[in-house]
């Protein structure tokens, strides 16, 4: 019988393969556009000119391609910009620290760094001074490395468990098979996302 099956729907292993592609192409469209900030922009109360600004950097998305990498000072110009309109979107206030040093400029698949940083943004509470949102990256010679945390969102069992996560983790499979390592830390005060990437 799984023979018959697996003539007419594949293998498991296709499938789950296919499964992977999928969710990875899942996760580099949901980057493309963060409905959540678009919601905020497009239907509250901020200026033209955060209206503008907002369309310079949707343009910015629009150009960019699943399979061409970006420089790692071209992806992490997309991420502070994005960072910077999440921060002075209307709604709740969000704040960000953010610590960003590069020792290099290789080029890695675009919006990599980005998933991580939404799902602390859509899930994690940002909204206290004292509780940032904190991005860390180093772009070293050999690796990359992100580190993201928020104070934890004491209304999920996890923050791991959500859609942006879950097609993250495929996407990484997809792209950089064997050549990273993707941890997530909660206690009862913080949640911490931490991606360590082999160029």
């Amino acid at each position: 019988m799984a023979t018959f099956l697996d003539k007419i729907f594949g293998s498991k292993i296709e499938v789950d393969f296919a499964k992977i592609d999928l969710e990875a192409a899942l996760s580099f469209q949901d980057m493309r556009v963060d409905t959540v900030l678009a919601k905020h922009i497009l239907e509250g109360t901020v200026g033209e000119a955060m209206r503008q600004d907002y369309f310079c950097f949707l343009g910015k998305m629009a150009v960019l391609e699943e399979t061409v990498p970006l420089t790692i000072a071209e992806e992490l110009q997309l991420l502070t910009h994005y960072l910077k309109l999440c921060e002075k979107c209307d709604g709740s206030p969000i704040f960000v620290r953010s610590d960003i040093r590069m020792e290099t400029d290789k080029s890695i698949a675009p919006l990599l760094t980005f998933p991580l940083v939404a799902n602390a943004l859509r899930y994690g509470y940002n909204s206290m001074v004292i509780y940032p949102l904190k991005v860390k990256i180093r772009a070293l010679e050999n690796m990359l490395l992100i580190e993201v945390s928020n104070r934890v969102n004491h209304h999920m069992a996890s923050q791991e468990n959500t859609s942006i996560i879950s097609r993250y983790k495929n996407r990484l499979l997809s792209v950089y098979p064997n050549r990273h390592t993707l941890l997530f830390n909660s206690n009862s005060n913080t949640f911490k996302a931490y991606l360590q990437l082999h160029w």
